[in-house]
């Protein structure tokens, strides 16, 4: 039985199975849309992970498609063969009665960015070009003050305020000369916001404008059947939802439509098993792909999945990673610095960390408080919210957070590095430092590690947490910097305790690393610090693990953080 076909980059349902490409069952989207009791949904979710593609396959479900009154009705068959077989089909006549009966406005704004980018002038051709489509549904019913409304729209002779009020003019038309009311569908409704941020005036404008065409079009609209809004955040909700009080959002933190975005586990089981996926490429596409949560079910990413089973050569990497879209991302950690550098390297470590979580991220706000940027991180999908665990005062959740799996392990790593070359002073006092670390050259590490100390604590304030800040940032930096060529573990057991930083070789022949790490206390002096941690590698045999390895030579050291001083001294 030959492989299906990946469809890699198409989100139009029906050309998808028309084609014969790979569709991994959402069908039942339709369903739960129709089964829920909120009369305007916001469904936030992580890009790439199935958005489009379910919008487009509840628009070719719901849609009446417009032709003019005259016309004989466009004939079904075709839209309910790409139905057949799927979980929708046996979900009765309830579900089936709104098949092909409404009028639907489908907008997608997932392109509407760029330096060129206005509201009067992409976001309102992408609007007119809607209009025009719908035209000849409606068309021919318009009294005459509201044909030269729509003429205007039309012809693009269209100020501002006439542009906010067309979401509820379309719908009115629709209704009036269908006799159903619409569904409204806007796809990746925050992309433009997204990509504005950091300049305030064009974000003012694009969140007023946004404000206004929605509550106008979604607010307690007699002509709406359904709205239903995606993107990754709900952003901005002082102001660009304000007016909307039926507004129903559904994060992926609730249950609703959890298993609507991404792969289940046991899709991902059966697409293994259509791409006869050998025992050791399964658990590599678990390990690189899944660990999200939403809504407490287990999910894989599903593009960095398709991707993987589209390789013929099976490599895993960062496939959704490097589709883009994480500028945002990278800029807000690296301007956040070292105020949350110590979260960070708990994380990178494969540790859990505890925020307080909003679902309403303001985006805005988000690199003014760090708390905003764990609740961004995890609504975008680089954190896995583990396990919900207290409420605060402000009614906020504080959750467990962890890295969902080794792909998005690759931003942080790329992030951390970027921190410890600004601190070493650039890319080659990276390398420099690395090689003196492995060749066990106290006087250069010293001097590497004085000069970190020295520019992190001048430009950023760490205040009483200054010196474990440090400590823990330098090993994540351990972490990051040396994967590709050694295994580097943190607080790792080997010989008779617990090693603070054990750096192994991944081939024999290599050198290998037993590092201890303390922070000078009060009634000792350097030398004494010194000489008990280095004591404290040779008694309790911390280098056994490196020499199993095979690692040639071994090297023992010890470093002693005060402030802004380290010394470092080699057993």
């Amino acid at each position: 039985m030959p492989r299906p076909r990946v469809p890699l980059g198409t989100s139009d349902f029906l050309q998808l199975r028309e084609d014969g490409l790979l569709y991994v069952d959402k069908s039942l989207f339709v369903a739960e849309l129709l089964e829920d009791p909120g009369r305007v949904l916001l469904l936030p979710r992580p890009r790439r992970f199935g958005k489009t593609l379910n919008m487009s396959t509840a628009r070719y479900f719901f849609e009446r498609p417009p032709r003019a009154p005259a016309q004989a009705p466009a004939k079904a068959s075709d839209v309910r063969g790409a139905f057949a077989g799927l979980a929708i089909e046996k979900s009765g006549e309830r579900v089936w009665s709104h098949f092909q009966r409404h009028p639907v406005i489908f907008l997608s704004i997932k392109d509407q960015k760029g330096p060129n980018w206005s509201v009067g002038g992409s976001l309102a051709g992408l609007i007119v070009d809607e209009a025009l489509r719908l035209a000849p549904a409606f068309e021919a019913s318009l009294t005459a003050d509201d044909r030269k409304t729509f003429e205007a729209i039309a012809r693009g002779s269209r100020p501002l305020d006439l542009l906010e009020r067309s979401l509820f003019l379309l719908t009115r038309w629709l209704h009036q000369a269908t006799g159903e009311k619409a569904f409204v569908l806007i796809d990746e409704y925050d992309t433009p916001i997204h990509d504005v941020y950091g300049d305030e005036k064009r974000y003012e404008e694009v969140v007023g404008f946004f404000r206004n065409f929605f509550s106008a079009g979604l607010k307690d609209n007699p002509h709406l059947e359904k709205g239903v809004l995606t993107g990754i955040l709900r952003v901005a909700k002082e102001s660009m939802f304000s007016g909307l009080n039926n507004l129903k959002v559904h994060s992926i933190l609730r249950k609703p439509f959890a298993t609507n975005f991404g792969f289940s586990e046991g899709e991902v089981e059966q697409l293994c098993a259509d791409f006869d996926l050998s025992t050791a490429e399964r658990a590599e596409l678990r390990s690189w792909y899944n660990g999200y949560r939403f809504g407490g079910h287990v999910v894989y990413n599903p593009w960095s999945v398709l991707s993987y089973l589209d390789d013929a050569e099976r490599q895993p990497g960062p496939y959704w990673v490097n589709t883009g879209g994480d500028a945002l991302i990278r800029n807000l950690l690296v301007e956040a610095g070292l105020g949350i550098e110590s979260d960070i390297e708990a994380l990178i470590a494969g540790h859990a960390i505890v925020k307080p979580i909003d679902e309403h991220v303001v985006l805005r706000d988000i690199d003014k408080k760090s708390d905003s940027v764990f609740s961004f991180l995890l609504m975008s999908g680089y954190l896995r919210a583990d396990e919900r665990l207290a409420q605060e005062a402000s009614g906020k959740w504080r959750w467990r957070l962890t890295i969902p799996n080794k792909e998005i392990a690759t931003v942080y790593q790329d992030v951390f590095i970027d921190w410890l070359k600004t601190g070493l002073g650039g890319s080659a006092h990276l390398q420099s430092f690395c090689r003196a670390l492995l060749a066990g050259d106290a006087a250069s590490v010293e001097e590497h590690l004085g000069t970190l100390l020295e520019r992190t604590l001048s430009f950023h304030d760490t205040g009483g947490r200054a010196r474990e800040v440090v400590y823990q940032a330098f090993v994540a930096g351990l972490l990051v910097a040396l994967e590709g060529t050694h295994q580097v573990r943190s607080n790792r057991e080997s010989g008779l305790g617990r090693c603070d930083v054990l750096i192994a070789p991944r081939k024999p022949g290599q050198p290998g690393v037993a590092l201890e790490l303390k922070v000078l206390r009060a009634s000792e002096t350097m030398e004494e610090a010194l000489s008990a941690a280095l004591e404290q590698v040779r008694s309790k045999k911390y280098a056994a693990e490196l020499r199993g390895a095979g690692a040639d030579p071994v090297v023992e050291l010890a470093a002693v953080f005060d402030v802004k001083r380290v010394r470092v001294a080699r057993g």
